[in-house]
């Protein structure tokens, strides 16, 4: 059999059930390793947050229009005030775009890497047995992120063509750490539920809390994904804080390179501690029958050069393949994928055309556009906890029923933007407009979040979570290439971001057809019944 292939790694698994650790060094290394699951949030985190979603926009545009030049005179530069329209040229000038727009390409083009390599380092991620090499991974991605952060922040204005680079570096090693992070989470709530007696102990749990996860791998799941997202969030509300403050104590008052630097300062600061917290409980020492050739060995305790081999690179691609056969069985579930990925594409795409029109038409200060977005954030975690318990419970709201609401919430938003056009005193008009706007937007992401893995999660065949929960994140972060591309052409062609919020409108408004003809019963029947032949099959 194959390197590689899943009957062996099944095979692998097996037979070293019996050499996990027992004892104190069970409850030393499990404990251990929840800390540094933890800290894998807490560490990179706040880079999406602070960095994808405001510095770098932010830095792309301000880069752009100090390099570029007049709309109408390609001979004039660009001034410093934002009130004149400007491009800038690209490959000597070969091509002119929208300074915003550029940073809306970049962004597309970032997320195009990170899908791609996340497709691919998915499936190697199988391959990755042990704790030990999946942390290596998890340090080694994570400083390399983190430096090119840091180089970030020290590029002058002129760097527009290295600030892409390092940006799409930086991404790629986020989504790595993404996929390699939560692959750990199953292995540490197997060990829990294996070590019952530690597990307690280990979680710190009271006795109601104990009884309802020590039987149940999906509330132990749960509850630890939980406390992870919520330390992740903490840590980024903490670094958007500081960094507001370092910003207003630079020099300009406005620097937000200073900022970009002390992300990528905490991101590497981490990483440390984390790979140390980091350690195996299974399979840590090596059986003394395998040989260092085997493929046995090589599975358990795989090298550098082990790993990247061509059918480690195509085996994520394959997985994806699978999936996506799996997936046209149930209609539904492709249903809901197609939603998924206009909803999550629209908004995502909302998020970075705020920042940019904030900054190029309502003239925000970087403090401003930092404490938006601490308000933000800040109303995500409300509404992540607080909408769904509302509108399902109060309200006796079915899952699909409530993902429908917030979609209706969310269009609200590009739909004040669109009146604009056609009022003088409201409609984005002033800075007080996008701070409201801004809460109604975190709510209705915190809501969406928490809701849409609870409707899909219904509808997917028992058993195989992993394989459809992988084209859910696909789509999730694929969807990010389209929309940021397309309100680049559209700012191009205009030289207004405004016009941007149509196309925005029309995407949340046509995704409530789509979830209303998702048939939640059938999907339960269709996934059961597909689960009842691959059962039939194996047997």
């Amino acid at each position: 059999m194959s390197y590689g292939s899943v009957p062996n790694e099944e095979r692998v698994s097996d037979m070293n059930a019996d050499t996990v650790l027992v004892g104190t060094d069970v409850v030393k290394k499990t404990r251990s390793n929840i800390k540094g699951w933890y800290l894998y949030a807490f560490s990179s985190e706040p880079f999406v947050v602070s960095a994808v979603a405001t510095y770098v926009p932010l830095l792309l545009e301000r880069f752009a229009r100090i390099n570029g030049v007049l709309l109408y005179d390609h001979d004039v530069p660009c001034p410093a005030t934002t009130s004149e329209k400007c491009v800038l040229g690209l490959f000597n000038g070969r091509l002119y775009v929208d300074t915003s727009s550029f940073a809306l390409y970049v962004f597309s083009l970032s997320v195009l890497f990170q899908t791609v390599i996340v497709i691919t380092v998915s499936g190697m991620v199988d391959m990755w047995k042990t704790v030990t090499f999946r942390s290596k991974i998890l340090t080694l991605c994570g400083l390399v992120g983190a430096t090119a952060t840091i180089f970030i922040s020290l590029l002058n204005d002129t760097q527009y063509y290295s600030l892409t680079v390092y940006y799409i570096i930086a991404n790629c090693c986020f989504g790595v750490i993404n996929v390699v992070g939560n692959s750990l989470l199953p292995i540490f709530v197997d060990d829990l539920v294996k070590f019952k007696p530690d597990a307690e102990a280990l979680l710190e749990l009271n006795s109601e809390e104990y009884s309802l996860v020590s039987d149940d791998t999906d509330s132990l799941t749960t509850l630890i994904s939980g406390r992870g997202a919520s330390i992740g969030y903490l840590a980024a509300l903490t670094v958007q804080i500081i960094s507001l403050l370092l910003v207003r104590l630079s020099p300009s008052k406005q620097d937000i390179q200073y900022a970009v630097f002390f992300v990528g300062l905490w991101w590497a600061a981490w990483q440390f501690p984390m790979y140390w917290l980091l350690n195996d409980v299974r399979a840590s020492n090596r059986p003394p029958a395998v040989n260092r050739l085997d493929s046995t060995y090589l599975l358990l305790y795989p090298s550098f050069s082990s790993v990247f081999k061509w059918s480690s690179l195509k085996y994520g691609w394959q997985l994806l393949i699978e999936a996506f056969k799996h997936a046209r069985l149930l209609r539904d579930v492709m249903i809901f994928l197609l939603g998924w990925f206009i909803i999550s594409d629209s908004l995502t795409t909302i998020n970075s055309t705020a920042i940019l029109f904030s900054k190029t038409e309502l003239h925000m200060s970087t403090t401003h556009l930092i404490a938006l977005s601490i308000t933000t954030m800040i109303s995500a975690m409300i509404g992540a906890f607080m909408i769904p318990q509302f509108l399902s419970k109060k309200l006796k709201m079915s899952p699909q029923g409530t993902m429908l609401s917030i979609i209706c919430w969310a269009s609200f938003i590009p739909f004040y933007g669109i009146l604009g056009f056609v009022f003088e005193s409201f409609g984005l008009k002033h800075k007080f407009e996008m701070f409201a706007l801004g809460i109604w937007y975190g709510l209705s992401m915190g809501g969406l979040s928490a809701v849409s893995r609870s409707l899909f999660s219904i509808i997917i065949p028992k058993g195989k979570e992993s394989t459809f929960f992988s084209l859910f994140s696909i789509t999730d972060k694929g969807s990010s290439i389209v929309g940021p591309f397309i309100i680049g052409l559209i700012t191009d062609k205009t030289h207004n971001i405004r016009y941007s919020f149509y196309f925005l409108f029309i995407l949340l408004i046509g995704a409530i057809p789509i979830f209303r003809s998702l048939d939640v019963e059938r999907g339960k029947r269709e996934a059961e019944e597909l689960r009842n032949i691959e059962v039939s099959r194996a047997d």
